[in-house]
């Protein structure tokens, strides 16, 4: 007997089937249809990018009244200066990578991925940036070009210093944005020089994680943890979920002023091992010292770091006369070699600074 609750039973299951099969299709046109949309999006960019450097050369811009290409930018396309700025800049860098140029006009190469090479890319460069770049996204691109310079390849090693971040602040208020400018201006003052961003955030970062040297001046600024990688030897600080490479030149620095928590690839007991200044003597130097920097001329008393004389890589030891206090920034520009201090501590030190500085 035919039985017909089966048989609709049956053509249900196809349906259902057919269904998810049309769904299936659908999600793929989608999928599909969204990729050629952002195509579309780089291919317009692309043009976007040639038609301002035709504005910029034939002046079209003074001859809608506008003083300069990037005003013409702001007003007519409503990007941002910063975005006028280097939508000018990987125009002007394009006409000398032509790879790169080609394959953001067919839409094979988002523009921030474009952004990023052009910085690092030239025409002897090029073909072995776009090989590193070939299957990645503009994230990894972009880590694929940091801490790098314009010339490199992309198998050089990296250069710490050559690592920037940009950090944009949305939603201030008026108030906010006014002791923000204040804080800046603090910073430059004491510092007795202008203030870049760099060392803006790095003086309000150590404003809040670090005690100030009046409350207490027996502790360390750093704290290390030693890693090594087996091929390069590469030193790498750890924090807030990043690890960034470290130069030599700013673990010695670290080293001056530290305390050691031992090898994170050793199994040790969790106690910190011993290799920091010992507290008495460190109080002892910032009240020698006066909790100002030691150099020449520098008024901060603000974020000071102990600098053994002797370095410790080369047996430097705590004794009182091997340590005189040093702002930050003058820490940094004894380890780069920018300046040097030899002697005793506190009446036996020579400072040997540049011309325009001063001193000793």
């Amino acid at each position: 007997m035919f039985d017909s609750a089966a048989t609709r039973g049956f053509q249900t299951q196809l349906a259902d089937a057919y269904a998810v099969t049309c769904r299936e299709r659908d999600w793929l046109k989608l999928h599909d249809e969204i990729q050629s949309v952002g195509k579309q999006i780089i291919c317009l960019e692309a043009r976007e990018i040639d038609l301002l450097l035709e504005a910029e050369d034939t002046k079209l811009y003074r001859r809608m009244g506008f003083a300069t290409i990037y005003a013409y930018i702001e007003s007519v396309l409503q990007h941002s200066h910063h975005v006028a700025t280097e939508r000018m800049r990987v125009a002007h860098e394009l006409l000398e990578l032509p790879g790169i140029a080609e394959q953001f006009r067919a839409g094979e190469l988002a523009w921030t991925s474009v952004r990023e090479l052009t910085r690092v890319a030239t025409s002897k460069t090029e073909d072995a940036w776009l090989d590193a770049a070939e299957g990645k996204i503009s994230t990894e691109v972009q880590q694929l070009v940091r801490g790098k310079s314009k010339g490199d390849l992309p198998t050089d090693p990296v250069d710490p210093k050559k690592i920037r971040y940009r950090i944009v602040l949305e939603g201030i208020s008026e108030e906010a944005m006014m002791l923000f400018k204040q804080a800046r201006n603090a910073v430059a003052d004491a510092k007795g020089a202008t203030c870049t961003d760099d060392e803006l955030v790095r003086a309000l970062a150590a404003a809040m994680l670090e005690p100030a040297a009046h409350d207490s001046p027996g502790k360390p600024r750093h704290q290390i943890a030693t890693t090594t990688c087996r091929a390069c030897k590469q030193a790498h600080r750890v924090g807030a979920g990043m690890e960034i490479a470290v130069s030599a030149q700013e673990l010695e620095r670290a080293r001056c002023d530290s305390e050691d928590i031992g090898d994170l690839e050793r199994e040790e007991p969790g106690r910190k091992v011993q290799k920091s200044i010992p507290a008495a003597t460190r109080r002892k130097v910032f009240v020698r010292d006066q909790h100002r920097c030691t150099v020449p001329g520098c008024r901060s008393t603000r974020f000071l770091e102990a600098h053994h004389i002797r370095p410790r890589s080369e047996g430097g030891g705590h004794e009182l006369f091997q340590i005189t206090l040093l702002c930050d920034a003058h820490h940094v520009l004894l380890h780069e070699g920018v300046i040097s201090i030899r002697g005793s501590a506190p009446d036996n030190l020579v400072f040997e600074l540049p011309l325009a500085h001063g001193g000793d």
